[in-house]
């Protein structure tokens, strides 16, 4: 039951259509549209995957600078996380490359100032600690003489140990979970967990899952590690990027599937399976024949990080604050109760909503939604996000929502599993009954009931628990004998 994802039923179970809507690349603001546009035409590469990698970039550049202000006066990061899948030859690295240069040059500018800076540490700590000698014999010499020395003890006050060099790029690529929380713990830090090459962050990626979560929801991470006691880290500022080949997202899943969502991690990353273009890509508006759209859209991303470096250097804390306008919040709860509705367990009608077995993504998807609205926003110079922007970054995430239903719904790899469970559902009530309240049952005696007329889903009969599982309608519980039980005691609290 263990590390379960839909593309294991995918190739056993059934003949799998992955969802073809195109993206929708008209729904970005001008300024990302044209550079992407630009950029894509010209490589003749996905425009979905150019534009999850170009708004990953605006994502990074705009995070430290600002926070979203929600209707409720509470504050969340500007941080998205993005998973793209696709396989070699899609265009990971050029996109990569292509849109994450600004940052690339700002970290080999930082790497030399930081390799200078190691060099001229070792003088500035003797110099310190030279000084501080001096200036107590000093003091040593005039307590004996009875002369004053309070300008001498001021002077050693004033005296201020090196900081020790720290390298504060823009880019983690290859890290360790202890790594990556060291190089968060700077107040002024903000950081892209990014690379073109995902199998390097899929190596260790579980060890910091956990810190990722919190780092989304609300900037916080209090993580427990042995030996080091609790590292807190107080306005973590990080955008994920993860760039994989499918054979290695899955082989992720299978090792670490439960640990990720269980958590509900997958459910914070806005997910993209590009395919290739099927024809030849054209610009209506010409923009092939040019590089300024996509120099502009650099120009923006090098204009925000110097910015932000400015800030770092001057000390300042504070950042601006984007809003919605009374109008993109209307649109906003729409959104909230679409999602609400959509994921319901049972309706009036009796039916689960057709989100139901998502609603870990479905539930996010509303804030996935503003802060994507509010990058936009920030990106192209405003405070106030408006309904127009909003509405293009609802579009977006509804492309996403069907992106992830195609890597993690039961219903959408197997379409008859919601009314399997729905039988599966019926057995267990009928077993509450004629056991007079019993709610275990053996995993061997369910797969028996499932030979004979009882129950009768042959094959399907594990992804029907699974998705009982993800409802929260059962739990499979083992025994010290390596036994299974599963445990539908909550499913009997919701119909009673």
């Amino acid at each position: 039951m263990t590390g379960f994802n839909s593309h294991f039923w995918r190739k056993k179970l059934e003949h799998f259509a992955p969802t073809e809507a195109e993206y929708p690349f008209e729904a970005q603001p001008r300024l990302l549209r044209e550079g992407v546009e630009c950029a894509c035409v010209r490589h003749q590469l996905s425009p979905a995957l150019y534009a999850s990698v170009a708004q990953a970039a605006a994502s990074l550049a705009v995070q430290g600078l600002a926070v979203l202000k929600l209707p409720d006066g509470s504050t969340v990061p500007l941080s998205i996380y993005f998973l793209v899948i696709a396989m070699s030859g899609m265009g990971k690295t050029r996109a990569f490359y292509t849109f994450f240069a600004p940052f690339l040059a700002s970290d080999r500018f930082t790497e030399a100032d930081y390799a200078k800076a190691v060099k001229e540490y070792p003088d500035k700590l003797s110099d310190y600690k030279k000084q501080r000698v001096d200036l107590n014999r000093l003091i040593g010499k005039a307590r004996a003489k009875g002369e004053p020395y309070d300008h001498l003890k001021a002077e050693l006050d004033k005296l201020k140990k090196p900081d020790e060099p720290r390298l504060q790029k823009w880019l983690m690529s290859d890290t360790t979970g202890a790594a990556f929380l060291q190089r968060m713990r700077g107040f002024f830090q903000s950081a892209g967990l990014a690379t073109d090459e995902g199998a390097k962050l899929f190596k260790y990626l579980h060890q910091f899952l956990p810190d990722l979560c919190q780092a989304w929801s609300h900037g916080l991470i209090d993580s427990h590690r042995v030996g080091t006691g609790v590292i807190s880290v107080i306005e973590a500022r990080i955008m994920t990027l993860l760039l994989s080949q499918p054979a290695v997202f899955y082989d992720f899943c299978a090792n670490h599937g439960s640990l990720a969502l269980g958590m509900g991690a997958w459910a914070r990353f806005l997910i993209c399976a590009p395919s290739r273009p099927s024809g030849k890509l054209i610009s209506d508006d010409k923009l092939d024949a040019t590089t300024a759209p996509l120099d502009a859209l650099l120009a923006r991303i090098a204009e925000l990080i110097a910015e932000h470096e400015r800030r770092v250097k001057a000390g300042i804390k504070e950042q601006d604050v984007v809003e919605l306008d009374a109008d993109a919040n209307d649109c906003w709860n729409q959104f909230i109760k679409e999602m609400t509705d959509r994921t319901v367990k049972r309706n009036a009608d009796g039916k689960a909503g057709d989100l139901s077995d998502v609603s870990e993504f479905a539930a996010k998807a509303p804030i996935h939604a503003a802060r994507l609205a509010a990058v936009f926003t920030y990106f192209c110079g405003g405070r106030k996000v408006t309904q127009d922007t909003m509405q293009r970054a609802i579009t977006i995430v509804r492309h996403h929502i069907d992106a992830y239903c195609d890597q993690f719904s039961l219903s959408k790899a197997i379409p008859r599993v919601v009314e399997d469970g729905m039988k599966l559902e019926t057995f267990f009530r009928r077993l509450y009954l004629d056991t007079r309240g019993n709610t275990m049952i053996s995993l061997d005696s369910l797969h028996h009931s499932n030979t004979t007329n009882d129950l009768k889903l042959d094959k399907y009969l594990l992804p029907a628990l699974i998705h009982l599982q993800q409802q929260g309608k059962i739990q499979i519980v083992p025994t010290n004998g390596g036994k299974q039980y599963v445990n539908f005691r909550e499913l009997i609290n919701r119909l009673n």
